[in-house]
């Protein structure tokens, strides 16, 4: 599963490391990315570890999470790209 959670503030290295840390740490989570540009976490994990409790270790690392997605599967083929993004 994949979760991509908003937050109020992605910004410094020190806090991205610890929060890193934090999350990886917790049973069933295998990848964790932090995007300073759109502040947002991203999270691949299993079921052993719930949205709430992601959540919750956000908060506790001191990030304020603003709202998020939980995605059990992706079907890539309906994505659509902005315009910018496209290569004809």
């Amino acid at each position: 599963m994949r979760t991509v959670i908003q937050v109020e503030r992605a910004n410094c290295c020190v806090f991205n490391n610890s929060l890193n840390r934090e999350i990886a740490a917790l049973n069933g989570v295998y990848a964790v990315n932090i995007d300073n540009y759109k502040n947002e976490v991203t999270i691949d994990h299993t079921d052993e570890v719930s949205f709430e409790e992601i959540y919750a270790k956000l908060e506790e690392s001191g990030y304020t999470p603003l709202g998020g997605r939980n995605r059990e599967k992706t079907d890539y083929s309906t994505l659509e790209w902005p315009e910018e993004n496209q290569h004809n």
